[in-house]
């Protein structure tokens, strides 16, 4: 993408505006804003989570794959009916994701890759653009999802952004925490995402968790000896056919994870610049 396009995407006054004028544009200038696939390498491990209530047999690799299509209900990258397997790199932020209370049984579930396949991802060179994009796509779909602690601390932090430009809304790590009041019916936009990107590559998107406080878009990926740093996974039903259901653990939520601390942290940097 442009320098120029760039520009004239960040100077629109609002996210509806800019998401009209970034889909208005063909397929291969959407594109280009994302740079980085991600290759899944035969071993690599993902993990799933569902609630006690409901399961059959814990152990049964039936219970572990994609949903039928009659009873899947719109998602962050899938519309009604579209059946995508949602897993993640490590458990850590999957209590919260499924929105677990303490106390509350479930069984965590153990993939493993059997052949080498590459996904699509959320990132990205230095754009700015793609970052905003990545962040409207990992962004919470409505209040519901946070704390009460939580949504006292966004909402007080959203009163001092709210007019930011985009420009510094892309750049903002809570963004994806209050996004949702500037876009109504953020699953529509991030469906419209994932379309894009399953488009580019049949097997799956990588994308950023909301409740990791990390998101790697818009820069450098950050590589460790165990390949991309925490990430979720949508795989398609080719994607699905990559990994091996292993296992899957009898759990109880303890204490859900709070983003208190994160929030504060990223409030004050905020603050003081």
């Amino acid at each position: 993408m442009t320098s120029e396009m760039e520009h004239r995407l960040l100077s629109c006054r609002s996210i509806s505006e800019f998401l009209a004028m970034y889909f208005g544009l063909s397929n291969s200038e959407k594109l280009s804003v994302f740079t980085e696939d991600v290759t899944i390498s035969k071993g690599d491990e993902f993990y799933r989570i569902r609630r006690a209530e409901g399961i059959k047999d814990p152990n049964d690799p039936q219970e572990w794959g994609p949903a039928p299509r009659s009873i899947i209900s719109q998602g962050r990258l899938n519309s009604k009916g579209e059946s995508v397997l949602y897993i993640a790199s490590t458990p850590d932020a999957l209590e919260r994701e499924v929105k677990l209370k303490d106390g509350e049984e479930y069984y965590l579930a153990r993939y493993i890759c059997n052949e080498p396949f590459i996904v699509s991802s959320f990132l990205g060179g230095k754009s700015r653009v793609n970052s905003l994009l990545h962040k409207i796509a990992m962004s919470i779909a409505n209040e519901g999802d946070l704390t009460d602690t939580e949504k006292d601390l966004i909402e007080k932090y959203y009163k001092l952004v709210r007019k930011q430009p985009l420009e510094e809304l892309a750049l903002d790590m809570l963004a994806p925490l209050y996004i949702y009041k500037l876009l109504p019916k953020i699953y529509d936009a991030t469906n419209k995402l994932g379309k894009l990107l399953f488009k580019k590559n049949g097997y799956g998107i990588r994308y950023s968790s909301v409740y990791a406080p990390m998101e790697l878009s818009g820069v450098k990926p950050i590589i460790t000896l165990n390949g991309l740093e925490y990430g979720n996974y949508a795989l398609t039903a080719k994607g699905y056919d990559k990994i091996d259901f292993i296992s899957a653990e009898p759990k109880k939520c303890e204490r859900v994870k709070g983003l208190e601390v994160m929030i504060k942290t990223f409030s004050k940097t905020n603050k003081n610049h």
